[in-house]
């Protein structure tokens, strides 16, 4: 006979809660699959059946419709004893809806269900009879296992519900039935997430070791040194970089030409820069500044001492710009001419331009020049200014060099 269904679900209740504890994980993997069910089924009957409790199974086919909603058809069957040996077969065909909760956050999925459909009733000794059923009541779906890609899962599932029936006599039945059993779900494999993309290096594409998106020089020959910003150096700031370059070390601001070196215009041995006479005839002698050497290599600001033979060192950058001009030149036969102004004796002004011409012919070889030079000493005798003044007196105390 029926006993009270209370202590029933709560002994029930505490049976899946335990086996929840050891349930692996949940996960909404079962969403728009199909699944079958296999239970094993305790059923007490109502009173009024006349018919001892006993145990049945249960069989269904489902789908999960989303996240929260179930359909399913389910095949219940049971045998009890009844009195006098009238036993009584229980079949019972129904359309379940569950509403499931937590399916896509939780472990264990607890779910309400409702549902409605056909009971058959047959006697050993009396006619089969049917009737209009209805269940409600509830359950836990603990997810055990779930294949790598989703498309497979198995669940225990544990089912406490009523079910309700209105006899054809106008009597009403109530019997209550735990299930427990486990519910395979099969479908379409999970979505697989798209993979990471592969997070390259920054590029360096011309291997200078600046990154691409800072390199204002892209294309840099290989094994050129680059500042910064991936342009290469340019050590001496001529406009040519080092790479290049020719002639590294230019001194700042002078002119050059495409690999680095500067510039000679005219082709007369002198760089612009130093150049005073550009343009120089192709071929002409030039002096070291660049200008024509005719038939005298002035030497304008060679000073002695007062009524001596002695070098002021004024003298010096002006001499040391003679002896690179002859050591262009070596065949160049020289005389070194000495001069003076009208002040004193004819005679003593001869040997006095004579002992400077001789000093500065020393000076001259000292330095480096190997041209055959000799020394003449002219005094007074060949003016070039006026001696009744100062600056005229000043031009005749001179050294020449006469090309001979």
């Amino acid at each position: 006979m029926r006993t009270p269904t209370l202590r029933t679900s709560i002994l029930f209740g505490a049976m899946c809660l335990a086996l929840a504890a050891t349930a692996a994980r949940a996960d909404a993997d079962d969403v728009g699959k199909h699944y079958v069910t296999g239970m094993l089924q305790g059923v007490w009957l109502d009173d009024d059946r006349n018919a001892d409790d006993h145990y049945g199974f249960q069989v269904g086919f489902g789908k999960a419709f989303s996240t929260d909603w179930n359909l399913e058809l389910n095949y219940a069957h049971s045998l009890h004893a009844g009195a006098l040996g009238n036993d009584l077969k229980l079949d019972n065909i129904e359309f379940d809806v569950l509403r499931v909760f937590y399916r896509d956050t939780a472990r264990v999925n607890p779910y309400l269900l409702g549902g409605l459909g056909w009971l058959g009733k047959d006697f050993r000794f009396t006619d089969h009879t049917s009737a209009l059923a209805a269940s409600v009541g509830g359950g836990l779906l603990i997810h055990l296992h779930s294949s790598a890609d989703g498309s497979e899962s198995v669940s225990l599932r544990a089912e406490f519900k009523e079910r309700y029936e209105v006899n054809s006599g106008g009597g009403k039945s109530l019997d209550s039935l735990a299930s427990l059993g486990l519910q395979i779900a099969w479908g379409a494999p999970r979505p697989v997430a798209p993979a990471a993309p592969i997070e390259q290096p920054p590029a360096d594409s011309d291997g200078d070791g600046v990154l691409d998106t800072q390199d204002r020089c892209p294309g840099t020959p290989a094994g050129a040194k680059v500042d910064a910003f991936g342009c290469e150096l340019d050590s001496d700031g001529d406009g040519v970089v080092d790479s290049k370059d020719q002639c590294p070390g230019t001194p700042a601001g002078r002119k050059v030409n495409a690999v680095g070196c500067e510039v000679d215009s005219d082709g007369d041995g002198v760089l612009d820069n130093d150049d005073q006479c550009p343009n120089t005839v192709a071929g002409a002698r030039v002096d070291v500044k660049g200008c024509e050497i005719k038939n005298e290599i002035k030497l304008p600001g060679v000073i002695f001492a007062t009524d001596k033979a002695t070098l002021l060192p004024e003298s010096y950058p002006v001499l040391n710009d003679a002896v690179a001009t002859l050591k262009k030149y070596p065949d160049l036969k020289i005389e070194v001419a000495g001069h003076t102004d009208s002040r004193g004796s004819d005679a003593y002004n001869r040997k006095l331009s004579q002992r400077r011409a001789e000093t500065v012919e020393k000076y001259l070889k000292d330095g480096g020049a190997t041209n055959a030079m000799k020394a003449m000493g002219y005094g007074e005798s060949d003016p070039v200014a006026d001696n009744n003044t100062e600056d005229g007196r000043q031009q005749n105390r001179r050294v020449a060099l006469k090309i001979l």
